[in-house]
Parts: C-alpha cells; structure tokens; sequence
C-alpha cells in the first residue's frame, strides 16, 4: 500500500509540474548499482559488503540559473532485487562546456520496504552529463552516504551509482 501511495504522489507531482508549463521537465531512466556495508560486530569479519545492480525511472526539472549555473531536483524510484527506494538529488550542475556538466549536490534516499522508522538517508552525490541534442540527455551520477536514519542507522552505509539517459521536454 506505501508503494502504491508513494508511486501515486510521484506521478501527481511530475504532472503539476509539468502543467506550469515552464521549460526545463525531463523523464529519466536507468541502471544503477547499489552498494551495501554492513558492519557485522565482529572483530574477525570486519565489515560485509554486496552490491546489486537494477534500474531507475522517474524525472527531474531543470532550473535555469544563470548561463553557468543551473539547479535540478529530481524524484526517481530505484528498483534493486526486492529492494525499493524512492531518491530526491538536488544536483546543482555546471556547464564546463557547450554540451558537458559536472553535478554535485544532496541527496535524500528512502527506502519503501517494510522497515522500522522508514530508513531515510542522506547521501552527497556527485557526476557529470552530456546533452546529446535539445532534448536527450545522458548523465551519471554517484551517492556517496553520510548519513541514515532509523534501526539500521550505523551499521547499514549504501552508496549508489546511477547510469542513464533522459529526455527533456521543451
């Protein structure tokens, strides 16, 4: 039902943003790889590590600041085994060049599982883009954590690693 919810208030949200009528909305979608520590307790094992690879949709909306500088939030669902969460970046981007940006920025990940408290995190995230024409877009970007909430607090770090490409609507 959260996933249901979740996904509902998602889809309703990129479509009033896109009602405005500004410039700037983009669908995205791609892989990503997550990457898990877990600290096991033990002084023999150290910590535990896996990594699993899956996929990512949502969108994003690109706000112009100034011929540099622009700043895009994003609300993208993240799909990895049974492990679903929901990730809001707030990539402030620089333009290096005519086509190619650099991105860094927070970003907040939740996890929509049956899990105590939630699991919200925060992570910094950090990549680059490349835009292919006026609309198509790729760009790769990686969450680095720094923070997360609920049970698992201390002992879970996941960092994740996102590969994709978009299409801006003019």
């Amino acid at each position: 039902m959260k996933k249901v919810f979740v996904l509902t208030v998602l889809f309703v949200g990129l479509a009033i943003m896109n009602s405005y009528g500004q410039e700037g909305f983009a669908a995205k979608a791609g892989f990503n790889n997550v990457s898990m520590s877990f600290d096991s307790g033990d002084e023999f094992f150290g910590d535990v590590s896996d990594s699993e690879l899956g996929f990512y949709l949502g969108g994003g909306y690109n706000f112009y600041l100034s011929e540099e500088f622009d700043i895009e939030p994003s609300l993208l669902l993240s799909f990895v085994n049974d492990l679903t969460s929901l990730y809001v970046p707030v990539m402030f981007k620089y333009k290096v060049a005519d086509k190619f940006n650099i991105q860094a920025g927070p970003q907040i990940n939740y996890l929509l599982e049956d899990v105590p408290d939630g699991e919200f995190g925060l992570d910094v995230a950090f990549g680059g883009g490349y835009q292919i024409d006026d609309n198509w877009f790729v760009e790769a970007r990686y969450g680095l954590q720094i923070s997360r909430g609920g049970d698992f607090g201390d002992v879970v770090d996941i960092n994740t690693l996102t590969v994709g490409a978009g299409y801006r609507f003019n």
